[in-house]
């Protein structure tokens, strides 16, 4: 059966369309057809950079060399750094990523990781960078890890490792984003335990995650890797919030 030119083209573009939906999920302009999924090239533009200068251990904006938090008691990690602030775009980037399972997203977020490494954080001086897993009930309901993802995305544009098999969840812990701050601290108590220690030990290791919000989940993982006697261990996330809750 021969098919008009048009009436292809016409056919291509509903398919399309049902694909990727036609609207900015941020800010409901239409949404051009050579845009990226879901979100327009203006909307990624408007993407607020956490840059210098800031805190030389935990990464957050400060003009001191050490926020107060810092100061008075370091975390275990050697710094942490993150891309982006939790806020309009990414959030709703990372929200349609990680929730609503559109996973096409991912290489644009791994691209935005990769455009914005900052100069202090070289991926080639990393064993291995390690995502922080999710209970296996949780992989089962969403079908992946975002911040394996992430990592692997990472991995294959660079010639840094991922690890995923020497840090396990154990427990199903409530999600973090449901919990007042003083809440996070105690609900993710335990919720992680070391498998294969050999992996880390004498290495330098990159944890990697998504988002940084109070970074009860970072402080708790970082504890658990320290058992394996690592060279170091910092962090990097794509986003964080600038006024946890």
């Amino acid at each position: 059966m021969h098919i008009r030119p048009n009436l292809l083209q016409q056919s291509i573009q509903t398919a399309i369309s049902f694909i990727y939906p036609s609207q900015c999920k941020v800010c409901k302009e239409h949404l051009s057809l050579d845009a990226k999924p879901y979100i327009c090239m203006s909307c990624w533009k408007d993407i607020e950079y956490i840059n210098p200068p800031w805190c030389e251990i935990c990464g957050g904006p400060n003009d001191a060399n050490l926020c107060d938090s810092c100061a008075s008691l370091p975390p275990r990690y050697g710094k942490l750094r993150t891309i982006a602030v939790y806020e309009k775009t990414i959030q709703q980037a990372i929200h349609l990523f990680k929730f609503e399972k559109r996973t096409s997203l991912r290489h644009s977020l791994v691209q935005l990781l990769l455009d914005n490494i900052p100069n202090d954080l070289n991926l080639q001086d990393y064993d291995y960078v390690l995502p922080i897993p999710i209970h296996k009930k949780r992989l089962r309901e969403r079908g992946f890890n975002q911040s394996l993802l992430l990592a692997e995305g990472l991995a294959k544009a660079t010639d840094i490792k991922v690890l995923k098999d020497a840090l396990v969840r154990r427990k199903n812990t409530s999600p973090q984003s449901s919990l007042h701050k003083e809440a996070r601290q105690t609900n993710i108590l335990g919720a992680f335990e070391l498998k294969n220690s050999d992996y880390i030990q004498s290495k330098q290791i990159l944890v990697l995650d998504d988002v940084y919000t109070t970074g009860a989940t970072v402080r708790e993982v970082v504890k658990i890797l320290w058992d394996a006697d690592p060279v170091e261990i910092d962090v990097l996330t794509l986003a964080r919030t600038l006024h946890p809750y």
